[in-house]
C-alpha cells in the first residue's frame, strides 16, 4: 500500500503525528511519508502547469508567491498562542457556533482553493490512503471526494480530546479519534458513528521504547542524580515558562534542576536562556529531536495541555501537570486528562510548580498516574490506525 500523511505546520503536534503514521505504516511494510499540505499543494501547481492544464484550474499560491508559500494562517496561530490567548478563546467559540449552522464555513472555503493542485498530486502519486491530522487539509480531502469519484481512500485523524470547530464538517471515508468518549462527543457534532473509530492518538514508537533515567540523563549531560523536572513549552513556546521556572527553583534546593525545552522559536530560547544562563539549576534547550531522552531523564513533566504533546508523556509513563492551557481546545484537553487521573491541572500558572513540587514528594499518586495513563491511552493508536486502513483499503 502506498500512503500519505498530510499535515499542516500549525503546531508541532500535526507534524507529530504524521509523523508517527508513517512511521506504522512503515513498520507493516508499507510506503507511506509525511508532508506539509501546502507542499503538496505547490508541487501540484506544477503539475497542472507542466501538464497543460487550463490556467483556471490553477490556483495562484497564497500571497503571489511562486516558492514554498508563506504560511500566514501559521503565522497567526503562533502569535495567537503567544501574545493573545484570549483572542485565541474567542475565535474558538466563534468557531464552534459556526459549526452548528449549516452554511459552509470560512475555513472550507479557504481550503477549496487547494483542491485541484492537490488531486494532480495524489493522482500522480498513486497513493491509497491519504490520512489528514490537520481539519484544513481534511476539507481539502472532503471536497476532493465530492467533486472527483476516486479509488483513494482518505481518512481525517482528531488530535484533540475533544471534538473541535469544523472537524465534523468534512465528509472523508473514516475518521480516527483519540478515545471512546471523544467519538461520542462527535457523534453529539452530528458526525456519522460508522465513520468513527476509537484508535488513540498516534505517537511515536520512541515514546513507548525509553531509556533508563541513568542511560538518558548521562546522555544529555544532566545530572545523574537529583530531582528533574521537564518544561516543556511546546513547539512555539510558551510565556509561562519562566514563571513555573522561578517558582519551582525557589521550592527546590541546590540539587533541584530544571529542564526547559524551548520549542522552535529561536527569540524566545534566547530570552529564557539569558534569563536563566547565570544559574547552573537550569538547562534551556532549543528545539530538539529527543524528547523521547528527556522524557525518560525527567521525574515530573510541565506543561501546557496540547494533545500531542500530553500524549507523547502520558505514553511515556510521565506524571503530568498542565498549565497554561490556551481557552479552548487546550482547556478541553486538560480537562479530560485532570477528569480522568492522568495528569493534574494548575488553572493558575502560579499553582503548577507546587503541583509538580507535591508530585514529586508522593511516589503513590506518581504510580496511580501512571496505572490511570496506560489504562486509558492507547499506547499502539498508530499500529490501530494502519491495520483499520489496511482492511479498508483491501
Amino acid at each position: 500500500m502506498k500512503a500519505l500523511a498530510l499535515a499542516r505546520n500549525m503546531g508541532e503536534g500535526h507534524n507529530h503525528v504524521a509523523a508517527a503514521v508513517a512511521e506504522a505504516f512503515a513498520a507493516r511494510g508499507h510506503s507511506c511519508e509525511a508532508m506539509d499540505a501546502l507542499d503538496v499543494y505547490l508541487a501540484g501547481q506544477r503539475l497542472l502547469a507542466s501538464s497543460g492544464e487550463a490556467a483556471a484550474r490553477i490556483e495562484p499560491a497564497p500571497g503571489g508567491r511562486t516558492g514554498r508559500v508563506r504560511d500566514i494562517a501559521s503565522r497567526l496561530y503562533c502569535w495567537a498562542a503567544l501574545k493573545a490567548p484570549p483572542t485565541f478563546g474567542v475565535v474558538y467559540a466563534l468557531g464552534e457556533a459556526y459549526t452548528r449552522t449549516p452554511v459552509p464555513s470560512p475555513i472550507r472555503l479557504a481550503n477549496t482553493r487547494y483542491v485541484e493542485a492537490t488531486r494532480a498530486f495524489l493522482e500522480e502519486g498513486g497513493y491509497d490512503a491519504v490520512l489528514a491530522p490537520h481539519v484544513f487539509p481534511q476539507e481539502t480531502l472532503s471536497m476532493i471526494r465530492k467533486r472527483h469519484p476516486s479509488r483513494m481512500r482518505f481518512f481525517g485523524i482528531l488530535t484533540d480530546y475533544a471534538c473541535i470547530p469544523f472537524f465534523s464538517e468534512g465528509r472523508v471515508d473514516g475518521y480516527f479519534v483519540p478515545h471512546h468518549d471523544v467519538l461520542e462527543d462527535c457523534v453529539r457534532h452530528g458526525m456519522p458513528r460508522r465513520r468513527l473509530v476509537a484508535t488513540g492518538l498516534p505517537v511515536g514508537s520512541a515514546f513507548r521504547r525509553l531509556r533508563s533515567k541513568a542511560s538518558a540523563r548521562a546522555r544529555l549531560g544532566l545530572p545523574p542524580d537529583g530531582p528533574l523536572y521537564l518544561l516543556m513549552s511546546g513547539g512555539v513556546g510558551g510565556a509561562y515558562s519562566t514563571t513555573v521556572c522561578d517558582h519551582l527553583l525557589t521550592r527546590g534546593d541546590a540539587t533541584t534542576h530544571v529542564v526547559v525545552l524551548a520549542g522552535r522559536r529561536a527569540e524566545w530560547f534566547r530570552t529564557i536562556a539569558g534569563r536563566f544562563r547565570d544559574d547552573p539549576r537550569v538547562t534551556v534547550v532549543p528545539f530538539t529531536e529527543q524528547v523521547p531522552d528527556f522524557l525518560a531523564a525527567a521525574d515530573v513533566t510541565i506543561g501546557k495541555p496540547g494533545a500531542v504533546s500530553s500524549t507523547e508523556a502520558a505514553v511515556a509513563g510521565l506524571p503530568l501537570v498542565h498549565t497554561g492551557a490556551i481557552p479552548g481546545v487546550e482547556t478541553k484537553n486538560a480537562r479530560f486528562f485532570a477528569e480522568r487521573g492522568l495528569s493534574v491541572y494548575a488553572r493558575n500558572v502560579g499553582d503548577a510548580a507546587g503541583m509538580a513540587t507535591s508530585l514529586l514528594q508522593d511516589p503513590d499518586a506518581r504510580a496511580r498516574m501512571r496505572a490511570a495513563q496506560a489504562a486509558t491511552l492507547f499506547a499502539d493508536a498508530a499500529d490501530r490506525i494502519v491495520r483499520h486502513v489496511e482492511g479498508v483499503c483491501a
